[in-house]
């Protein structure tokens, strides 16, 4: 089956849901998981998931689950698509985003507990480590982002799913809250001591990031 026919079982409107993989094309059409041909608004139905299976979170033998129902013959292997098989080798082996990620994450808890003693108690050294654990979690936040948005197209083809876009938005909103609060500290470095519009801007950013 070549890919223009396997495209022809998406699952949809009562059609068969196959998908190809490593060479084969396996018949997902009665899995719960994937129902109208979609596997958890990742992947779909009618597609070769060699590329996509290559970064899930299971191996090979969740495939054995499923009948096949036919041989895919594959689109010769070009020197762009080598590259990206090159650059997911190169991924697979360093994670430069769970890598990244992390440190943002622990930082901007971190800067908001820190700040949140500072307002209960006024002890002074709580809101210079809120500040300062504010200002690495902003720096972070960047090659941080930047790393998913890599992610997202090398393992994803900038699939853009509704939980794409909501990791998009509001990490591009978090970056921006991160580096507009540490420029407000930095500029004003008594806006926390200072009950005026900047006192509530500054720790509105400051909180805000934390849930974003």
């Amino acid at each position: 089956m070549k890919k223009e026919e396997l495209k022809e079982y998406d699952g949809k409107e009562g059609r068969p849901a196959y998908v190809a993989y490593k060479g084969n094309i396996y018949d997902v059409t009665n899995s719960k998981l994937w129902k109208n041909g979609s596997h958890i608004n990742r992947h779909f139905a009618g597609e070769d998931l060699t590329d996509q299976m290559s970064v899930a979170p299971h191996g090979d033998d969740i495939m054995s689950r499923f009948e096949i129902v036919g041989t895919f013959e594959a689109e010769e292997i070009t020197e762009e698509h080598d590259k990206m098989d090159r650059l997911r080798d190169w991924y697979r082996k360093f994670h430069p985003h769970p890598v990244f990620i992390h440190f943002p994450m622990g930082l901007f808890f971190f800067s908001a507990i820190m700040q949140l003693l500072f307002l209960i108690f006024n002890y002074s050294p709580y809101e210079n480590a809120a500040f300062y654990s504010l200002l690495i979690a902003a720096v972070t936040s960047i090659p941080a982002t930047l790393s998913g948005i890599f992610s997202w197209w090398l393992n994803y083809q900038t699939m853009l799913t509704r939980t794409f876009k909501m990791k998009l938005y509001l990490s591009i909103i978090l970056v921006l809250l991160g580096i507009l609060a540490a420029l407000i500290r930095i500029f004003i470095p008594t806006v926390s001591f200072d009950s005026n519009l900047f006192f509530y801007v500054y720790n509105c950013f400051l909180f805000a990031s934390f849930p974003m």
